[in-house]
């Protein structure tokens, strides 16, 4: 989250936002959210999740997309953390004179998935779930009256140029090229449609072996391949961690059984799934662009080590062109 809307948040404005949402001040707990401001509270005797959102990054149309889409889904047998409303019957309150955007969902008692360390049916449910997803984008009306952005609008890939250092301006080039050769693939009913957007280990919940899924503040259009590449992404380890043998036979794990439970719900073409390695290119270079954006690089000796080799792993596949793991997703 960029320092500026950092500073903007205010404790007046969470305790309104909770107030609206009918929230125990003294319960609230910061959930530290990446992109909006989350926070765990209490609701008389239900949990919930509060979450504020600055103005510059969703607009109020934007937020009302999202949790239409996130009902509708629940009503398709999608397990999901719904939207709460507030004091005042509204799903979305406006905060601090339109400033920032206040929601609220079901807390879910789940946890948070561990990469690597999940039961084969725990990763079909994930798949199964994703597919349900994109079967409803492909037969519900809804989805061509959603006020969300498209696939190349989210705001890393928009501001990549500002927020790199100018000596990784191949980041930027490697990206065009690859916004180029994305933007000719053909968008049908089939191919193209509302999907997640961020599927992740922590937008995954694990509730013995059954699944939830969380925040879709980065609901998109795009391709549904998307929402096959990106948890790949994540739960992928870097060689820092696991390399070689152990690394592939990791993803494969995950990537067949994730399969197995999606094609039980939706149907994709072979080409697509062997698209998959240009999706995960392009979620890299998002990532990177993230992380020039809010992490504190005057402080880099303090950072993690792991976050100081994925960050080295990223920029070499990018800069040499190497695969993020090499592997043939067809099937």
């Amino acid at each position: 989250m960029e320092k500026r809307l950092k500073e903007l948040f205010t404790k007046e404005v969470l305790h309104e936002a909770a107030q609206r949402f009918n929230i125990i001040q003294s319960s609230l707990k910061d959930l530290q959210g990446f992109q909006n401001f989350v926070y765990f509270g209490k609701s008389n005797d239900e949990s919930i999740v509060l979450r504020i959102t600055h103005k510059s990054h969703r607009t109020e149309k934007e937020i009302v997309s999202e949790i239409d889409f996130i009902n509708h889904l629940s009503s398709h047998h999608v397990s999901v953390s719904k939207a709460k409303t507030s004091i005042h019957g509204k799903f979305v309150e406006a905060i601090s004179d339109g400033e920032f955007y206040a929601t609220s969902f079901e807390f879910s008692s789940g946890r948070k998935a561990k990469i690597a360390e999940e039961s084969d049916l725990f990763y079909q449910r994930i798949g199964g779930h994703a597919g349900r997803v994109h079967s409803f984008s492909k037969t519900s009306n809804l989805i061509h009256h959603l006020n969300r952005r498209q696939w190349h609008e989210k705001e890393f890939l928009i501001h990549m140029k500002e927020y790199l250092p100018a000596e990784l301006s191949y980041v930027m080039d490697k990206y065009e090229i690859l916004k180029r050769k994305l933007s000719q693939l053909p968008k049908n009913t089939d191919s193209y449609g509302m999907i997640h957007g961020d599927l992740n280990h922590g937008n995954y919940l694990n509730v013995e072996d059954d699944v939830v899924f969380i925040d879709f503040d980065e609901a998109e259009y795009s391709w549904f391949v998307s929402d096959i590449a990106i948890p790949l992404f994540y739960e992928i380890p870097i060689p820092w961690v696991v390399d070689g043998k152990q690394r592939l036979e990791i993803t494969k794990r995950y990537y067949y059984n994730f399969m197995d439970g999606y094609v039980k719900e939706n149907t994709i073409d072979n080409a697509w799934l062997k698209l998959i390695p240009d999706f995960i290119n392009l979620r890299q270079s998002g990532v990177v662009s993230a992380i020039y954006r809010s992490y504190n690089f005057d402080n880099y000796n303090n950072w993690s080590d792991w976050d100081k080799e994925a960050l080295k792993f990223y920029l070499n596949n990018i800069e040499h062109d190497i695969p993020y793991i090499d592997m043939d997703f067809s099937r």
